[in-house]
């Protein structure tokens, strides 16, 4: 058998693969769906709300189990009729996107204010992600098997039933960014204005969440015109699309922007949490203690406090910086992306070294604790490798353009964490579509293994081709 037979012979393969379980596919009756989606949802349930809880006791030095970020806080202010500040005897604050603080005030009214009511909450966001990623898989790869499995999957993956038990800010945003991909889907593949404007609201409401979208609509405008423009006039299309998507985008951030600005005449688009996680990030990376990471993080809340007291502004607080007025909110705020702005400008090895760092190894794997760290490693590894898989089967059906916008995404996000700071912590934003593309790997090493079993078309396509 030649090298050209034997590839035309491994094209065969996998496509006798890929058509064997269509007629599976659409075996698949919706009471089935609904009952694994529903069993998922009872089994992640169950370990959110009582078996992770059991042994949060052993597991607080791994991994944090209760509130943390502030959005907490800022939620039970906002439900006592305070304001938005962290503390009521603080001022107003800037640091946290309002989206989760105010959801958070509406559920500790209803619950009273515990992590418990918390981690309801983010339960029934997170099924909701998994109904939205089951939509969206399916829309992308026509096949209610794959769609089915990218939900379970991402439904009882270790980092989400992590992220919903801490009931941080992860499954909020995850929730949102799924209603955005799916009208920003429908609006690429229709090309309506309409629907342009309506995943700018989307896309809006996922910045009130959370603010690494800022800069999706550049990126999403490079993409277009250059994976879906053939001429100027298709350029220009684009460029009023995206420009419609960022209008829709304005309107819902607007009373967040009007209302900072209001209060320290700068403007502010997202939170004012930036300067931290920017010096963080490069106190960490520059830390050679060979510590865990905690204690880095912990020492770079100790330096600074240090620098709030050099700028002398009156402040609460350790790790998070708390003062009296916005003022001084944003001020500290600005100081520290100067200090970290001037070090890297001064020594542009450092800036490309720590963002290779973190895109390389921390987005994914770092944990507080090397026992953490190596869990990491040990539940991330076989799921970006199935990814990455997914990606190759994907190209090789032809059908990788499906996934163009999902993989945008996926770059876009630790591309802008890099250089600020990243732990595997920050991986779970791209969890939802990492478990997609893992599940196409999976459905296909099934289908594989079940055709070989089985005897049929893959046995007759080796026979046929080694005959000739």
């Amino acid at each position: 058998m030649t090298s050209e037979t034997r590839r035309l012979a491994a094209l065969r393969i996998d496509e006798a693969a890929v058509r064997v379980p269509v007629s599976a596919s659409k075996a698949l009756s919706h009471k089935f769906v609904i009952l694994m989606l529903l069993a998922a949802l009872l089994l992640n349930a169950a370990v959110v709300l009582v078996g992770l809880p059991r042994v949060s006791h052993s597991l607080t030095l791994t991994y944090s189990m209760s509130f943390g970020d502030l959005y907490d806080l800022i939620g039970k202010n906002l439900e006592q009729g305070n304001g938005y500040r962290v503390d009521a005897n603080m001022g107003l604050t800037m640091l946290r996107e309002p989206g989760y603080p105010l959801l958070l005030a509406v559920a500790f009214r209803l619950g009273g204010y515990s992590v418990e009511t918390g981690r309801v909450l983010c339960v029934l966001l997170a099924f909701g992600a998994a109904l939205l990623l089951l939509r969206l898989t399916l829309k992308i790869t026509g096949d209610a098997s794959t769609a089915l499995c990218a939900a379970l999957l991402f439904l009882l993956y270790p980092s989400t039933l992590v992220a919903e038990t801490r009931a941080g800010v992860e499954m909020p945003f995850i929730f949102t960014v799924m209603l955005f991909m799916l009208m920003l889907y429908r609006a690429v593949e229709k090309g309506s204005l309409l629907f342009y404007w309506t995943a700018g609201l989307l896309l809006g409401i996922v910045m009130m969440v959370r603010g690494q979208l800022l800069l999706f609509p550049v990126v999403l405008f490079i993409y277009l015109i250059i994976f879906a423009s053939k001429s100027m006039s298709e350029r220009a299309r684009n460029a009023l699309q995206v420009a419609i998507l960022c209008f829709g985008m304005a309107i819902v951030m607007s009373p967040w922007i009007i209302r900072n600005y209001e209060l320290v005449h700068k403007l502010v688009p997202t939170g004012s949490v930036a300067g931290i996680a920017a010096q963080e990030g490069l106190y960490s990376c520059e830390d050679s203690s060979g510590e865990p990471f905690y204690l880095s993080q912990t020492r770079a809340g100790f330096q600074r406090a240090e620098i709030a007291r050099q700028l002398g502004l009156p402040f609460t607080g350790t790790y998070y910086q708390l003062f009296y007025t916005p003022q001084d909110e944003i001020t500290f705020n600005e100081a520290l992306l100067k200090g970290v702005s001037s070090e890297y400008r001064s020594h542009p090895e450092v800036l490309a070294g720590c963002s290779a760092k973190n895109l390389l190894f921390n987005y994914w794997f770092l944990g507080k604790r090397p026992q953490s760290t190596l869990l990491n490693v040990i539940s991330q590894a076989p799921l970006l490798g199935l990814a990455v898989a997914g990606v190759v089967i994907l190209w090789r059906r032809g059908v990788l353009s499906k996934i163009g916008l999902v993989l945008l995404y996926i770059l876009y996000i630790p591309a802008i964490q890099a250089p600020i700071i990243a732990h595997a912590r920050h991986s779970v934003l791209i969890l939802p579509f990492l478990t997609m593309l893992a599940a196409v790997s999976l459905m296909s090493i099934w289908r594989t293994l079940r055709v070989k079993i089985s005897g049929g078309p893959l046995q007759q396509v080796v026979n046929a081709t080694s005959g000739e």
